[in-house]
């Protein structure tokens, strides 16, 4: 993608459009607002697959922006892990975004203060339980790359009943002549 390489398995994800992956990096590159983003914070990918957008924050901030990448299949960890290498603050774990958020609830409320986090998750959504814990969690910033608008909407207003509003939406048409829209959005705490 661009200059860089990922490698992942044969079988694992992937966008399917060519252009998707430029896309949606460059989408959430222009997303984070950069007056807000803290790169040595404990900043988050989470569903973060082979860390193409862990990357997109590294290649916008520098190789010591501090990112963990949160996927639960552990080749994708793994490749992940390599694809990321080159990040002296970047790690790759292997665990459900749901069980790693409570681990951070336990560290102490408001573990991600300061914290910008991708969220990336499946068609379905992130969900009510995320949503609550890493609203608990108090980031600075949420940008949540969503392929499917009506998860999106209502994982949008589980985080507005917690004190995060929506700031921008785009929306992209990367399967053209189907249903399917992408979106990346900023949500913030509501002042």
């Amino acid at each position: 993608m661009g200059d860089r390489s990922f490698t992942l398995q044969r079988d694992g994800f992937w966008q399917v459009h060519r252009g998707a992956a430029a896309t949606l990096t460059a989408a959430v590159r222009a997303a984070v607002d950069a007056d807000a983003f803290d790169p040595a914070a404990d900043n988050q990918d989470l569903y973060g697959g082979v860390g193409l957008l862990a990357a997109a924050l590294g290649d916008r901030f520098g190789v010591a922006t501090r990112i963990t990448s949160v996927e639960a299949d552990p080749r994708a960890t793994e490749h992940a892990g390599a694809n990321l290498a080159e990040w002296v603050g970047a790690r790759a774990v292997t665990d459900r975004v749901d069980r790693h958020l409570e681990r951070l609830v336990d560290r102490g409320e408001r573990a991600l203060r300061g914290a910008t986090v991708v969220l990336d998750p499946p068609r379905s959504g992130a969900g009510r339980a995320v949503v609550e814990r890493l609203a608990a969690l108090g980031p600075e910033q949420v940008v949540y790359v969503a392929c499917d608008p009506v998860a999106l909407a209502r994982d949008v207003a589980t985080f507005r009943a917690h004190g995060y509003g929506l700031e921008t939406v785009r929306a992209f048409d990367l399967f053209p002549n189907t249903h399917h829209v992408e979106a990346v959005a900023r949500l913030r705490a509501i002042v």
